[in-house]
């Protein structure tokens, strides 16, 4: 039995995120987690608000509030989202609280010590008409390497390199939009991560060449090998933790070191002596879900903070980043309203849709694009056509021919479903989830291959007066009924409420486990089939226009 850690990239805590969000990190990161679970795996699942930043702290400027108040109500807001998509976190957090305050000092102070934290002054833009210092996203402009129009201060979200402020060409600022920029010398401490490269190098070739996605090994060892400079971690700025150190008493700690500790200090909240259980020993993996814009983050400046502070955190042991979900053709935007955002899809469907729709679209290895046809697809075609319609049949059947239905069918038998379950276990342990729910569409698609071949209702009919008949109807209706039983196990980390209606028919009102497919079943004959799952309606299809 293994012990794993699983987190998803923190969501910022100023915006709902969109479907694209979600699938990059925090759902498949759920499905795994759910899939742990099943398994009977040590695991915890550890997400929250990231409340730190520009990003909200600009957005408090705009609407007039205290950066504090718009990340706790956003905090609140997305975490409920997250309950009303049946994300089952072990405990959802945040970042601003006194444990990962703790955390945070704790690196910071470790790092200092140890001689990877530096002083040194540098320029930081000024803006002239708002009367204030610009970190980060409170800075736009053209990105020095691609050249886009749509770089930040921090990062480029086109080619997805970090970026310094100084380095933004054409610079402008985000709250005034005007130009009147000037760079002012400061004082600021730095993460000396030049001084860890051949420590992360190796790492990451020893372990990142087997657990982790490409991708992000190649991005990494890429950014290494152009040598990797000191990073700013104090800035001039209102919010944040403030620095632990005598002369920055109005300086804050940068957003991205408390955010990627925030895992630890989340946990801590959750749990005041059972977080050292997982973090701090050395049998425990460490599985983190994150778009490919958050990459550098937790291959380079992650595992150099806990290499660095030598504190005795587990490292990364399996990196899983996603591309990105573009909608029709065009990147998510909310204003130039492009895409769907989860509180909207909760007003056209269901979450099961939009979980399975989502995981089936899912930009695990490339680039991929969500349409309203795919969406309607996935749901008409998969969903309730392949495996709702085929589990009603089934259920109907069988309570229809009673006298040819036998109890105590262990599913695991039956070589349709061990075969497919094979495919299944093998995807989860490799983290291909696109594979992992393709071999529950597989064996949906065995069973009503089945269903096509041998009319059972026919063999049923005939039954009734020959022996030979009956004993073949007996058999199929087994097949059957064991595959409709796995579909209700295998479904769970992707349709969990689909999967407890169907799973209700078989007695089983606790969370699905894999090994009730090696235990008998018991189906419950006087339970009335009902649809698991319908096609899109008119109403439905104008709403997701609306939205889109």
């Amino acid at each position: 039995m293994a012990r794993v850690i699983v987190t998803s990239a923190l969501p910022y805590a100023y915006s709902v995120p969109h479907l694209g969000n979600f699938v990059g990190s925090v759902l498949p990161a759920d499905v795994y987690y759910k899939y742990l679970r099943m398994n009977g795996d040590d695991a915890i699942f550890v997400c929250g608000s990231d409340q730190h930043g520009t990003p909200i702290e600009l957005a408090a400027v705009k609407k007039g509030v205290e950066p504090a108040v718009l990340a706790d109500e956003m905090h609140q807001t997305i975490k409920t989202l997250f309950e009303r998509y049946e994300c089952t976190f072990t405990y959802y957090g945040k970042t601003h609280t006194e444990e990962n305050k703790e955390v945070a000092y704790s690196f910071f102070n470790e790092l200092y010590n140890n001689g990877y934290i530096s002083e040194h002054e540098d320029m930081q833009a000024y803006c002239n008409i708002d009367k204030r210092f610009l970190t980060d996203r409170f800075i736009q402009g053209t990105c020095p390497y691609c050249h886009k129009k749509s770089a930040r201060g921090d990062q480029c979200d086109s080619c997805n390199r970090l970026l310094e402020p100084s380095q933004i060409i054409d610079p402008f600022c985000a709250i005034c939009g005007k130009s009147d920029i000037t760079f002012k010398k400061t004082k600021n401490l730095a993460f000396d991560l030049n001084k860890l490269q051949d420590e992360l190098r190796d790492f990451i070739k020893r372990n990142g060449k087997y657990n982790w996605s490409r991708d992000a090994v190649n991005k990494s060892l890429s950014m290494i090998k152009e040598g990797l400079r000191p990073r700013d971690i104090t800035r001039n700025m209102n919010w944040g933790f403030q620095v632990p150190l005598s002369g920055y008493e109005n300086s804050r700690i940068y957003v991205w070191f408390d955010a990627v500790g925030g895992y630890i200090g989340i946990t801590k909240e959750w749990d005041s002596r059972k977080w050292r259980d997982y973090w701090q020993n050395e049998h425990t993996q460490l599985v983190q879900f994150l778009g490919k814009d958050n990459t550098l983050f937790h291959t380079i400046i992650w595992p150099a903070m806990i290499i660095g502070s030598k504190l005795g955190f587990v490292l990364p042991h399996t990196i899983k980043e996603s591309q990105f979900l573009n909608f029709e053709g065009k990147k998510f935007s909310k204003s130039n309203k492009v895409g769907i955002w989860l509180d909207e899809a909760l007003r056209i469907m269901p979450a099961d849709y939009w979980r399975f729709a989502l995981m089936y679209a899912y930009p695990e290895t490339a680039d991929s694009d969500f349409t309203r046809r795919g969406f309607a697809d996935a749901v008409d075609t998969i969903m309730n056509d392949k495996i709702g319609n085929f589990a009603q049949r089934v259920l109907k059947l069988a309570a229809a021919n009673r006298q040819l239905v036998e109890q105590g069918i262990v599913p695991e038998s039956e070589k349709r479903v061990k075969a497919e379950l094979e495919k299944y276990t093998a995807a989860f342990g490799k983290l291909q989830l696109k594979k992992a729910i393709a071999a529950v569409v597989g064996l949906a698609e065995q069973g009503n291959r089945i269903m096509s071949e041998k009319e059972p209702w026919l063999l049923a009919k005939a039954a009734k007066t020959d022996a030979k008949a009956a004993g073949e109807a007996k058999d199929v209706f087994s097949s059957l009924i064991a595959i409709t039983f796995a579909l209700g196990v295998m479904l769970y980390p992707f349709t969990p409420e689909a999967s407890r209606k169907l799973l209700a028919h078989f007695k089983v009102v606790a969370e699905p486990t894999l090994a009730l497919l090696s235990g008998a079943t018991e189906l419950d004959l006087e339970r009335e089939p009902k649809p698991l799952f319908s096609k899109l309606t008119a109403d439905e299809m104008e709403k997701l226009r609306k939205y889109a």
